[in-house]
């Protein structure tokens, strides 16, 4: 079974991690495929690697999710590529491990604008346009365990997380008379290069010892689940926010 054939996709952060994961595994499964980052030279780099996965069915868009003016306009050429789009995944998102008294107005800001603020306009964006073409759509965002319970040093990030389970909710309903379903998916630890990056500045281990899985997770299970959100075997539900955390969360009591 092909279970996107023919869908129009948009990915955010889709140059490395989980948004080339995810994008990867849509094509596998018949999509089109629109990538959007902000470094055209590894949009570039990915775009040649799944062309030859998917021929003629890749495309790319560089932006700055900070740049709200140029969003709208890139959003726009984006929907434009495959003549519209059915499929949006906001996967996009940025953080910092940082006391909690250290955090500056600038990281601050910029955690909200690319984790919630690109999201929710994107989501607009996205929804206007499906609501035109009159198909119906699926919309699913990336939050975090870290959106449905807080960490040390990740203010920005936790409460960036938990805006994201609020709005698409709150999406979620508005939407769903136009047909257009919204969820979120909330990783625990995977191997990333975000999470990477944290994990070494910090000296911090791969997974928690929490973890009853005893392990991280993998781009290729995290992408499987927004494949199954965005296609229709996920046709009855909407607003929900699926933990992939290999049961981090749920051992929460665990001292």
């Amino acid at each position: 079974m092909v279970r996107l054939k023919g869908k129009r996709a948009l990915v955010t952060g889709a140059a490395r991690g989980i948004g080339l994961g995810i994008a990867k595994r849509f094509l596998e499964e018949g999509a089109r495929v629109v990538l959007l980052d902000r470094s055209e030279a590894e949009l570039n780099s990915s775009c040649s690697e799944l062309e030859k996965l998917a021929p003629g069915r890749v495309a790319m868009e560089v932006c700055d999710l900070r740049d709200v003016d140029g969003l709208e306009k890139v959003a726009v050429s984006a929907f434009d590529r495959f003549g519209g789009v059915d499929v949006l995944i906001n996967n996009a998102g940025i953080a910092f491990r940082e006391p909690f008294l250290s955090i500056s107005r600038d990281h601050w800001e910029a955690v909200f604008d690319i984790n919630v603020h690109a999201t929710f306009r994107l989501g607009q964006l996205a929804a206007e346009r499906m609501i035109a073409q009159g198909g119906g759509g699926s919309i699913v965002n990336m939050s975090s365990k870290n959106g449905l319970a807080a960490s040390g040093e990740l203010a920005h990030y936790n409460a960036s997380k938990a805006a994201v389970v609020l709005l698409t909710e709150s999406m979620a309903v508005e939407l769903a008379p136009h047909g257009i379903r919204v969820n979120a998916v909330a990783p625990g630890f995977v191997d990333t290069p975000l999470d990477r990056k944290l994990r070494v500045e910090s000296n911090l281990p791969a997974y928690s010892e929490h973890t009853p899985m005893k392990r991280g997770g993998t781009v290729e299970e995290i992408a499987n689940v927004f494949l199954f959100l965005a296609s229709e075997e996920a046709s009855y539900v909407t607003g929900s926010t699926i933990r992939v955390d290999g049961g981090h969360l749920a051992n929460g009591s665990e001292l």
